[in-house]
C-alpha cells in the first residue's frame, strides 16, 4: 500500500508531536505554565468561592468554608483537627475544577460531590460551603 500525502503529513505531525511532549518533560516545562521545578500556586479554591485549602509552612494542609467558625488542618501523619488557621482566598485565587487536581509532596486533593476532598498518609479531610467534615 503507497503512502499518500495525506498519511505522509499525519505521520510528520505526529512525530513532531510526540518530540514536542518528550521535550516538554525533559526540559521542565509540562504542566502549569512554568519549569516543572517551580512550585504549585500553594492556595485553591471552589470555583463558587464558598471554600479554600491552602498549604501552610508547616506542611500542613489547612481548608475552611467561608464562614465558617474554625479550619479542618490535615497534618504530615495524616491526622486532622479543626483549628482557628486563616485561609485567605479571592478571585485570583486558583479554582480546582471537577476534572482537575491538586497535589504537593503526598497531599492529594480533589473536587467531590461540590467538596473539597484532601487526604495524605491514610487521613483525609472535606470541605464545602457548608464547612468541614470528614475528618479521619
Amino acid at each position: 500500500m503507497a503512502w499518500t500525502d495525506g498519511v505522509k503529513r499525519f505521520t510528520v505531525l505526529a512525530i513532531a508531536v510526540a518530540v514536542t511532549g518528550v521535550a516538554a518533560v525533559l526540559t521542565g516545562f509540562a504542566g502549569a505554565g512554568g519549569r516543572a521545578a517551580e512550585p504549585a500556586p500553594a492556595s485553591f479554591r471552589l470555583e463558587d468561592g464558598s471554600a479554600a485549602c491552602a498549604l501552610l509552612e508547616s506542611g500542613a494542609l489547612a481548608c475552611r468554608a467561608r464562614g465558617g467558625e474554625a479550619a479542618v488542618v490535615l497534618e504530615p501523619d495524616g491526622s486532622s483537627h479543626p483549628a482557628d488557621v486563616d485561609v485567605g482566598w479571592d478571585e485570583s485565587t486558583p479554582v480546582l475544577l471537577a476534572a482537575e487536581s491538586w497535589w504537593d509532596g503526598d497531599v492529594r486533593c480533589r473536587m467531590a460531590a461540590g467538596a473539597l476532598a484532601c487526604s495524605r498518609a491514610g487521613g483525609s479531610i472535606f470541605v464545602d460551603a457548608g464547612g468541614v467534615g470528614g475528618i479521619a
